[in-house]
């Protein structure tokens, strides 16, 4: 079971100022809704904690509460 659910899994890996989108049920988890969006605006990594777990600012600058997973983080393409 561990290596067929292994070969599925998408290993994500940021640097520090990559562009990235943040999935709104980890930030708003009590609103459900079919028509709401999945990703939340773009922000941009600011430190690299661990090797799955980062710390965003938005693009002005002001720093975002908490760390975030890279499982709840989706790379921002321009």
């Amino acid at each position: 079971m561990a290596r067929t659910y292994n070969r599925r899994v998408k290993n994500r890996q940021f640097r520090a100022g990559d562009l990235v989108l943040r999935l709104c049920s980890a930030s708003q988890p009590k609103e459900k809704c079919k028509l709401i969006l999945k990703w939340e605006r773009p922000y941009q990594v600011k430190k690299v904690i661990g090797p799955s777990t980062y710390e965003l600012e938005d693009l002005d600058g002001k720093a975002v509460p908490r760390t975030w997973h890279a499982s709840k983080l989706c790379r921002y393409y321009v």
